[in-house]
């Protein structure tokens, strides 16, 4: 299923402000706990600077008297002296490593600062309770509750804009495909072009635009001509008709010698009014009426004239595919015009051999041979291009093969 360019813009903008909502939702909950544990942090710095000027500067009895200033911060002289119930992994890692150390569990909610001094005879630990003071790890419920509800908000918010944004910017493009689909070819597709600016998609509108103009004044011209020649192609052929019907008179009674040159001369007109009809149902895409379909009976007389014009050739009709008369999805002329082409085919390419005509149902096909050094380029002139021409316009399909016993077999398929 084909899916809209303003579909796809607006899915791609709606798919990216749910994904950057979802990364903003992410960061606020990685920033509130490191902001938090970093207030804990410069807190407990701030003692530990305080205490190490104390050390520094006064005698061990006011180092014995000194207490930070924050209540919830007590100083530990020994290591003894750390709390049991921090995990003896932890205490391990704290000992061994100065610097702040964090340490949480279900009951508990410490920062650890080791302090090394150069002059210290023990070790000196400021440890920091802030298990009443969790902000974010004490109201979880209730802060998630807060950062989903403001990114549930933003994230409608961000959508809605999305849409609206997607349906302003390519209301150009929805205003064109619109003009397109009505099928109205006029200057109103320019206007909608202009209204891009100049860019590839600009441009490649204008183009199509001016495309469609162009293909919608070739489709005039053409129209207008097919109005015209259809009289001017129909009148002189008949005209040209009845004056052989009169001379074809006037010789049957005198028993002319120019009997035979105006037989010819009636097949070639013949054949001309079948070619003109074949172009005008070309040129125009009328139905074709039941009345109008070419009856399987008339072909073995259109194959007889064909076996007349090149006496030296071996022409059969293999009829026993029917037994009751049926159609073809097509005019008579036009039905003329394939099976003479495709007998003339045979004729100039193929050897000396008959040529075989089989009539289906489904089907019409001419078989014959070729000679061994015969070459298939896959050209058989401006007659088999008609044919091809005529086959699209009513839907059949025609197949040319070369078989491998020295056969070759035109056929046309109509629909079923």
């Amino acid at each position: 299923m084909s899916i809209s360019i303003t579909s796809r813009m607006r899915n791609a903008m709606v798919g990216l402000s749910v994904s950057l909502c979802t990364l903003f939702t992410c960061l606020i909950f990685l920033l509130v706990y490191i902001i938090e544990d970093q207030v804990f942090i410069n807190q407990l710095k701030a003692e530990q600077i305080e205490f190490e000027k104390v050390y520094l500067n006064e005698n061990e009895e006011r180092i014995l008297k000194w207490m930070p200033s924050n209540s919830n911060i007590r100083l530990i002289r020994s290591v003894e002296k750390l709390p049991r119930n921090i995990a003896n992994n932890v205490q391990q890692r704290i000992i061994k490593q100065a610097g702040i150390h964090e340490y949480f569990d279900d009951e508990n909610a410490f920062f650890i600062a080791n302090i090394a001094l150069p002059s210290a005879g023990s070790s000196y630990f400021l440890l920091y309770d802030v298990k009443s003071l969790l902000a974010v790890r004490g109201s979880k419920l209730a802060l998630f509750a807060l950062i989903g509800g403001l990114t549930l908000l933003i994230t409608i918010v961000a959508i809605f804009l999305a849409r609206r944004l997607t349906r302003s910017t390519l209301a150009p493009i929805s205003n064109l495909t619109n003009a397109l689909k009505s099928k109205e070819l006029d200057h109103v597709v320019i206007e909608l072009a202009n209204e891009f600016s100049e860019d590839d998609v600009g441009m490649l509108a204008r183009e199509v635009a001016l495309s469609l103009d162009r293909v919608r004044a070739s489709a005039t011209r053409e129209y207008e001509f097919n109005r015209g020649v259809s009289h001017e192609l129909r009148s002189p052929i008949q005209v040209a008709q009845s004056a052989i019907e009169l001379l074809q008179l006037a010789s049957d009674h005198d028993h002319s010698k120019f009997k035979t040159p105006v037989s010819r001369l009636h097949r070639s007109v013949t054949e001309m009014n079948e070619i003109a009809q074949a172009f005008l149902w070309l040129a125009s895409d009328r139905k074709l009426q039941p009345n109008e379909m070419c009856s399987v009976t008339t072909l073995p007389g259109i194959v007889a004239s064909v076996q007349s014009t090149y006496a030296d050739s071996r022409i059969s009709v293999n009829t026993s595919g029917f037994g009751t008369p049926f159609s073809y999805p097509m005019p008579n002329a036009v039905l003329s015009v394939i099976i003479r082409n495709l007998l003339r085919n045979a004729v100039t390419h193929g050897d000396n051999s008959t040529i075989t005509v089989t009539l289906e149902p489904s089907f019409i096909s001419v078989s014959n041979s070729t000679p061994s050094n015969h070459v298939n380029n896959g050209s058989f002139g401006v007659g088999l291009s008609i044919v091809e021409r005529i086959c699209e316009r009513f839907k059949c399909a025609l197949k040319n093969e070369s078989q491998g016993d020295g056969q070759f077999v035109a056929s046309v398929t109509f629909p079923s």
